[in-house]
């Protein structure tokens, strides 16, 4: 299987927000270019299956400090998209077939994505990064993209009052050569920071 240089977070549990704190995007590797989005997005295709480590933590307000988790993340085929969490818990999250399938101490729970639109919204957004597709994402999120090749950052609004409810925002980091972080930003000072690596320390 190959390397994933690139990345997508997922939920501890199979409520809305905590799936939609759990999906992210994808992008690859950049050139030696000013950071733009055409730029981004062209570098973004990924041939599946592909996979590669993350290591993340999330904060709540409720928790004494944030909890940290890691897995592996995978990109199985065209919209299927897969989270592994293997510390401290066992998770398996896949998204497939319009709807997420949560896996955990023998139990499974599923969400169509027909009952969340906001939900619906973020993983077309993923969708659209994979695929290089500016005008879809545009559509569903305002943009802003600072830094170089050496240094980039996506910054991601969404633009419907719906999914504006459940996140903020999600930026993402990055250098010449792959998708070096994910941050998550939901209501209430939560938020889920995402290190995307296979070298990654505990």
């Amino acid at each position: 299987m190959a390397s994933l240089p690139t990345a997508l977070p997922s939920p501890g549990t199979c409520s809305t927000r905590a799936l939609l704190a759990a999906l992210l995007t994808f992008i690859v590797c950049t050139p030696a270019w000013s950071a733009d989005l055409s730029s981004i997005l062209a570098g973004a295709a990924v041939q599946p299956p592909a996979e590669i480590g993350f290591r993340e933590e999330r904060n709540n307000p409720m928790f004494k400090e944030p909890m940290v988790l890691t897995g592996r993340l995978e990109y199985l085929d065209a919209g299927v998209l897969r989270k592994v969490v293997e510390t401290p818990f066992e998770e398996d999250i896949l998204v497939a077939d319009n709807r997420v399938v949560v896996t955990r101490d023998g139990k499974t729970r599923k969400l169509s994505l027909n009952r969340s639109r906001a939900l619906k919204t973020i993983l077309g957004a993923i969708e659209a990064v994979l695929a290089g597709d500016q005008a879809r994402l545009e559509a569903a999120f305002r943009c802003d993209v600072s830094g170089s090749a050496d240094t980039w950052s996506l910054q991601m609004t969404p633009l419907a009052k719906a999914v504006a409810k459940r996140l903020s925002s999600i930026e993402v980091t990055g250098n010449e050569q792959a998708v070096t972080s994910i941050r998550i930003s939901l209501p209430n000072d939560e938020w889920h920071q995402m290190q995307i690596g296979d070298d990654l320390s505990p």
